[in-house]
């Protein structure tokens, strides 16, 4: 079987207590906007089967702790009803998001490559709906780890943030800086719209990054679309 340069997509979907309190005039909490995205990007990749070659999904969610709850995989391989329904738990540590990603990431790069394929950049897409529990220093240190130069397999990242989430703080995790960007949502806008629009940008991003990849060279890898046009972010 040939070698195959494979893009490694992670949410990072914060489901602390609070991603239930804000509603909708749907009834739709923003922790709903988010189960849902997780299927939207099935359904894509279900339309794009040529995507399955290079595009491979994990979900992370992140609490107290933060836990795999979809394995680095091939999504169209995953039977819908298999896919898990997120559950609120706990307080909102990115420390220990950042912290557990970044083991995981290893882990997950490492097995890649024991497969025979190569690997990109992965790219993380980090979702949050409030400011860290955490000290600073503690989250600040998790994220350094996370893209220390010395990390070969430190990803692209880029932050999300609805309802209290505050931009000062999510400006600090884009990663590479000049690469990608934050994305927080405006004062009054609705949260569960921003995270709809936040999967449009996720499957965007996936289909442009596949299809940016050469085989021969393994140029191209990760694209994030644009979306300035979009009133709803900062």
């Amino acid at each position: 079987m040939p070698q195959q340069l494979i893009l490694p997509f992670y949410v990072l979907a914060d489901v602390s207590y609070s991603m239930t309190q804000k509603q909708s005039d749907s009834g739709e909490t923003p922790l709903d906007a988010v189960n849902k995205m997780v299927r939207s990007l099935k359904d894509a990749m279900d339309d794009h089967p040529i995507l399955a070659d290079k595009v491979r999904f994990s979900l992370v969610d992140f609490s107290d702790d933060a836990r795999t709850q979809i394995p680095l995989c091939d999504l169209m391989n995953v039977d819908e009803s298999s896919i898990p329904t997120l559950q609120a738990r706990g307080g909102t540590s990115f420390a220990a998001a950042f912290k557990f990603l970044r083991n995981q990431i290893d882990a997950d790069v490492r097995q890649v490559k024991a497969d025979g394929d190569k690997v990109h950049r992965p790219a993380v897409f980090f979702l949050t709906d409030g400011e860290p529990s955490d000290e600073e220093y503690q989250w600040k240190q998790a994220f350094a780890e996370l893209t220390d130069s010395l990390f070969n397999a430190r990803p692209n990242f880029i932050p999300f943030g609805v309802a209290e989430a505050k931009k000062a703080v999510l400006d600090q995790l884009v990663f590479p800086v000049g690469r990608t960007r934050s994305f927080v949502m405006r004062e009054g806008a609705d949260p569960v719209a921003a995270i709809r629009a936040m999967a449009e940008i996720l499957i965007g991003s996936v289909i442009a990054s596949a299809n940016s990849v050469s085989e021969e060279d393994g140029a191209g890898g990760f694209v994030l679309p644009d979306d300035d046009e979009n009133p709803d972010w900062l």
